[in-house]
Parts: C-alpha cells; structure tokens; sequence
C-alpha cells in the first residue's frame, strides 16, 4: 500500500469510518509488521495529533464498551502498533530502578482552593469563573475581559482604552487553575494560552513597551501571536523562554525540580543565568535545579498530551507518574518501597477516571493500590 493511501487509512481509522474489511486490514498488518518507517508529516504536530486520535479511537472502545480491562488485552498491541508507526509509541512497559529505603509520599495538592477557577485582578479582588456565565467580566486599563464559555477567557483591546495607568505601574492580573482542571486563555496581544492543573499565570492586562512578559508557575501550552518588534517572554522558576511567535509548552511544577520547554513550530531561546540554548522544533530544553541545560531532541508526544486529554509517560519512575496523577485527580499517594523501584510507560485518558488508571498500572505493573477517598496507596 502507498504511503498516502495508508495514511488516509489512518485517519478513517482514528475518525472511526473504517469499513469492517478495512479496520481488520490495518489491525492484522499492523501487528505482523508493527515498524512502518520513512512517514513524512506537514508537520510534528501533525503526526502527533495523529497518533492521539489513534490512541482516542482504540480507548473509545476499549472504555466507552464498558467491558473488562482484562478482556480488552487484544487492543494493546494494536494500540502500540499503530502508535509505532507514528513515531514510537507504546502502551505500557514496566522497567526497575533503585528502591527507596522508606515509603514515598506524593501530595500534590495546590496552594489554592480546588472548588473553581479563580481570576484575581490587579485591585486584589477575586473572581470565581465557574459560577460566572457568560459576558464581560471586568474593564481595565485598555482592555475588555470577556468569558466565552466555562473554559475559555478572552482579552479584548478597546482603542479607546488607557494602555498605561497614570501611576505608571502594569496592573496584573493572575489566574488560578486548580487541581484536575484545566483552562484556556487569550491574552491581550492575541497569544492563546492553554493552562495545565494546578497552574497560576500572572500577565499584565495590556502589554506594553518592548517586551511581552508572562510568569508561569505549573504548566502551559503557548501559541504565540507574532510580533518581532516584541519578544513574547515566559518566566519560570529562574528560567526564561524568549520567542516572537511560535508553539511550545513548558512545564515549570515546582515539585518537578526543573523547567521543561518543549518546542512544536518556530524557535525559542531557553535561559537560565549565564547559559542559553536555541531550540528547533522537535527540541526539549530541561534546566535543573543548578540551572545547566540538557537539551535534547523529542518528547513532543508526553508534551502535547495533557492538552489532548491524555497522560502519556516515557519510561518514567513512578514517583513522576504519581505526580501527575495526583495533580489531575486531587489524591495524596503513600509509594511502598518495593513499588517505588519500577518505571513505566505508557498512554492513558484522564478522563477515564484515577480508579481505573491504578487498575491499569496494577495489571501490568504487579502492584497492589487502596484508596480511601483522596488518600491513595500502593503497595
């Protein structure tokens, strides 16, 4: 089969308008010849929003059927199959690593309360989304805040606005995303923001003078409006990542002791103290805690995910794993010692539910889980 015939194959496939004959075609030859290489794509987010729907289509079935993990075990393979053919993907695998010497706790709990999203302006007052509907929330210095719907906020420059305020100070505003939710913004100079878990953003209500500055303390996804004559910049944890217009993510949780840049489309400058680093799509940039900066070619899949509705972990440890997990589902983990030596990974939908993701993790990591509420442990 040509190369573009399988692709649109591909997208039946994960749009779920393959005939009968046609899916069972691409199962069985996925599965007797799971390598496919040489795929070009218009581009990496391409092929990465491809391997998602694929991955989206198999759990459809696989839980929306309301059958048995365990009775399932057949899509597996044709899950990491098909995924291998996009570019290396897998299901689960279970690796070790050294044991820690006493149980680990994993709280991951935000500093602010998990009941809403919380906007706070820049005269102190808060606002609470969720109860809002919607309409202008609020008119300040140039520009007009409009809630669209209950997961998106948008700043709308009005002409007539004053950009800087007489006293001379950009006022801010902060938005405040709890643990297990998730929201989208667009900031005043058009760039589209969409915020992680357990996320607090502060931007000015208007950007003004030569550079565009957010800070950043969690995670978030960036598509950035462009405008050379001012650097967009995103401050995180002593990191700074500069651009003029481009995609990228950046994951910034202080409990990560890191700040990961993960670049999609244009460029960006990574820095941290003295040292810098020039990113090309496809690149990752990690500064640690000293501030050296290891950089390193992929990881968009584990990047993009959270935004697609996804965990996807590349053979991480399970503490890492844990913490993710702990911020989406708002749970407090207890990590036994002999638990605390696997790795894993694999791909999962958030929205399945924390009960089933630990059963997953159970069958095929040979771990026991009891949870008591927010209090989870595994033994």
């Amino acid at each position: 089969m040509k190369q573009e015939a399988f692709r649109k194959l591909l997208r039946r496939y994960a749009n779920g308008d393959c005939t009968e004959k046609e899916r069972k075609f691409l199962e069985d030859l996925v599965l007797h010849n799971p390598v496919v290489g040489n795929w070009e794509w218009n581009s990496e987010e391409e092929r990465v929003l491809m391997g998602i729907r694929i991955k989206q289509a198999i759990d459809e079935r696989r839980f929306g059927s309301g059958r048995s993990i365990r009775n399932m075990r057949w899509y597996w393979p044709v899950a990491a199959s098909l995924l291998v053919a996009l570019g290396g993907w897998w299901f689960f695998r279970v690796g070790t690593m050294e044991s820690a010497d006493k149980p680990l706790r994993i709280t991951e709990t935000s500093a602010f309360p998990s009941d809403g999203v919380r906007l706070t302006l820049a005269d102190g007052s808060v606002i609470s989304l969720d109860s809002l509907d919607k309409g202008v929330v609020d008119v300040a210095s140039g520009s007009e805040i409009i809630k669209l719907d209950a997961g998106k906020l948008v700043y709308a420059h009005l002409e007539s606005g004053d950009l800087v305020p007489k006293h001379g100070k950009q006022p801010m505003n902060t938005i405040h995303i709890p643990n297990g939710k998730q929201f989208q913004l667009t900031l005043p100079d058009g760039t589209d923001v969409w915020v992680n878990t357990a996320t607090t953003l502060t931007y000015p209500v208007s950007f003004t003078g030569g550079k565009r500055s957010v800070e950043l303390d969690g995670e978030a996804y960036f598509e950035v409006a462009k405008d050379k004559s001012r650097p967009f910049e995103v401050v995180a944890n002593g990191t700074s990542i500069v651009v003029t217009g481009t995609r990228f993510n950046v994951s910034a949780y202080a409990s990560d002791n890191g700040v990961t840049t993960t670049l999609v489309e244009g460029g960006v400058t990574v820095r941290a103290g003295a040292r810098e680093a020039e990113l090309s799509p496809g690149d990752q940039a990690i500064v640690g805690k000293s501030g050296k900066i290891e950089k390193r070619r992929g990881g968009v899949e584990q990047a993009l995910a959270w935004k697609n509705g996804y965990f996807i972990f590349d053979d991480m440890d399970i503490q890492a794993v844990m913490r993710s997990v702990a911020r989406w589902y708002d749970v407090r983990v207890t990590i036994g010692v002999g638990v605390s030596a696997k790795r894993f990974g694999g791909s999962f939908p958030i929205t399945a539910g924390v009960d089933e993701l630990l059963t997953d993790l159970e069958t095929v990591g040979n771990i026991k889980f009891e949870r008591e509420g927010k209090e989870v442990e595994l033994k």
